[in-house]
C-alpha cells in the first residue's frame, strides 16, 4: 500500500511539471513592449492576408539571420542558444531563403561574417540581402550593379575585384549576407508569370520600406490561399501599394515549403496562431528572427 501510495504521490506532482513545461512552450517569460509590432488580418479585393507590421524608428525592433549550422550545431540549436538570453523579447522566427539537395543554402551566403557558399548565382537571384549586426537589413538589386557601402558602389557580378573587397568587408563587420529571388525592387514588380514557378502553395513575403507616415517598416505578409509564386507576389504587391499605401524598397521571399517555419508572439506573450509554419523548428534549413533590444 505505500508503495502504490507513493506511486501516485510522484505521478501528481509529475503531472503540473509536465503541464509548465508545455505551457512554457507557448507562453514567453517577459513580454516586448507595446506599439512596435502590429498584428492584423486584412481583406483586399476579396483576398485575405495576415500582416505582421515591425516598425523600424528607433532601431528598437532588430533582425537576425541564421544562414547554416556552425560549428557542430544545427540552425535550430543555434537560434535556442542565442534567444535564450532574450526571453520574453522574440518577436518572431520564420524560415528564410532557398535550400540544394544537400541542405546547403543555395547563392551567396554569408554568416556573421563566416562565408558558406562563395559562389554568386549569376542570372535568377538578383536579391542581395544584408542583415548587419546591429540588426538592420537592407537589399541591392544584383542586375543593377547598385550595391553601395559608404558611398562606393560595388558591381559583384561584373568585377571580381569587387566582389573580394564585398568579402572582406562582410568578414570585418560580422555581417550576414543572402542570395534570393528579388520580387519587388523601388515600387516596380520584379518578377513575372513567365519567370515564375508553376507550383501553387500559400505564400510568406518579407518588404521592407516606409508606411503612410513616412517611417521605415518591415511587414511580413501571408497570402493563406495558395497561388504561385508570382501570384502572390503580385496580389501583395497591389495589396502593399493600395491598402497599405507602403513606399516599398524590397520584397522577397520566405521559404513555405520544405522548412515552412513560423512563430509570431503576441505583446502578452502567448503564440499567434494568425501566421503559422507546417513544420517544427528542428527541421529550419535557415531561419530569420526578430527580436526586441
Amino acid at each position: 500500500m505505500k508503495i502504490l501510495f507513493a506511486l501516485l504521490l510522484s505521478t501528481l506532482i509529475a503531472v503540473p511539471s509536465i503541464y509548465n513545461s508545455l505551457e512554457g512552450d507557448k507562453k514567453q517569460k517577459s513580454l516586448y513592449p507595446p506599439g512596435y509590432v502590429t498584428i492584423a488580418n486584412v481583406t483586399h479585393k476579396n483576398e485575405k492576408f495576415n500582416v505582421v507590421t515591425l516598425k523600424r524608428e528607433g532601431n528598437k525592433i532588430k533582425a537576425k539571420y541564421f544562414v547554416a549550422p556552425m560549428n557542430g550545431k544545427s540552425v535550430s540549436e543555434r537560434y535556442k542558444s542565442w534567444s535564450n538570453g532574450k526571453d520574453g523579447n522574440i518577436v518572431l522566427v520564420s524560415s528564410g531563403t532557398y535550400m540544394d539537395g544537400s541542405k546547403a543554402p543555395v547563392g551567396f551566403s554569408i554568416d556573421n561574417g563566416i562565408i558558406v557558399n562563395s559562389t554568386l548565382r549569376d542570372s535568377d537571384m538578383d536579391a542581395l540581402v544584408i542583415v548587419y549586426a546591429t540588426g538592420g537589413v537592407v537589399c541591392s538589386n544584383l542586375k543593377n550593379a547598385d550595391l553601395t557601402i559608404k558611398g562606393r558602389k560595388y558591381d559583384l557580378r561584373g568585377n571580381g575585384r569587387d566582389l573580394a573587397e564585398f568579402k572582406t568587408w562582410a568578414e570585418d563587420e560580422e555581417a550576414t549576407v543572402f542570395q534570393t529571388h528579388l520580387l519587388v525592387y523601388n515600387n516596380k514588380l520584379t518578377i513575372s508569370s513567365i519567370n515564375s514557378s508553376t507550383n501553387v502553395a500559400r505564400r510568406r513575403f518579407l518588404a521592407v520600406g516606409k508606411d503612410e507616415d513616412g517611417k521605415l517598416v518591415h511587414m511580413i505578409v501571408q497570402c493563406p490561399n495558395a497561388c504561385t509564386l508570382y501570384e502572390g507576389a503580385n496580389k501583395t504587391f497591389n495589396f502593399l501599394r493600395e491598402k497599405q499605401s507602403m513606399d516599398i524598397t524590397f520584397m522577397i521571399n520566405l521559404d513555405t515549403g520544405y522548412q515552412d517555419v513560423f512563430k509570431l508572439y503576441n505583446e502578452d506573450g502567448t503564440i499567434n496562431s494568425a501566421i503559422y509554419g507546417e513544420k517544427d523548428l528542428s527541421v529550419a534549413i535557415n531561419l530569420l528572427a526578430y527580436y526586441y533590444e
